[in-house]
């Protein structure tokens, strides 16, 4: 019985450990005036279905890898940015695809193409997918979650991915 319950125990503990870790996340404290809420996260296809209700069959069909979240605030605004990291690009280019909006398409840093609507700003580079969202989905202004976006996106190896053919 004592084995079977420190198996269990051993076995939780290297999940909860795996979902630590900010990936390319950088602290807030790297991106100007934004501060960190919490300590970042991290996802595998193992631990997906924890971190996302219905939703990750998607992702994991798609080719997905990883997944790293992390938690900012500037002055009274809250932001959750989510990086998924999938097993290349076009795999990045299919996911973006699939959940752009091309009437709130425009670019974001150089040469990138972004989904920015009041509340989230969607995009794709290399083998990466990024959401970042305001916390208030009645949020109107997007300036804070835009500059949030564009840090992270920036460094990221590989291309942008554009947007639809006009």
């Amino acid at each position: 019985m004592k084995r079977i319950v420190s198996a269990a125990l051993c076995s939780v503990a290297v999940v909860l450990s795996a979902c630590r870790g900010a990936g390319p996340l950088p602290p807030g404290e790297k991106l100007g005036d934004f501060a960190d809420i919490d300590k970042p996260e991290s996802y595998t296809s193992a631990t997906l279905y924890t971190y996302m209700d219905g939703g990750a069959d998607f992702y994991v069909q798609q080719g997905f890898s990883r997944l790293y979240v992390r938690h900012y605030s500037r002055s009274n605004e809250r932001f959750t940015v989510e990086l998924f990291e999938m097993k290349d690009a076009p795999a990045a280019s299919r996911v973006y695809q699939s959940s752009r909006h091309p009437n709130l398409e425009k670019e974001l840093t150089g040469g990138c193409i972004a989904s920015v609507g009041p509340s989230a700003v969607e995009a794709a580079k290399g083998r990466y997918y990024l959401v970042g969202r305001n916390d208030d989905p009645l949020a109107t202004r997007n300036d804070a979650l835009i500059a949030l976006s564009r840090k992270i996106l920036e460094p990221l190896p590989g291309p942008c991915v554009p947007g639809a053919k006009r």
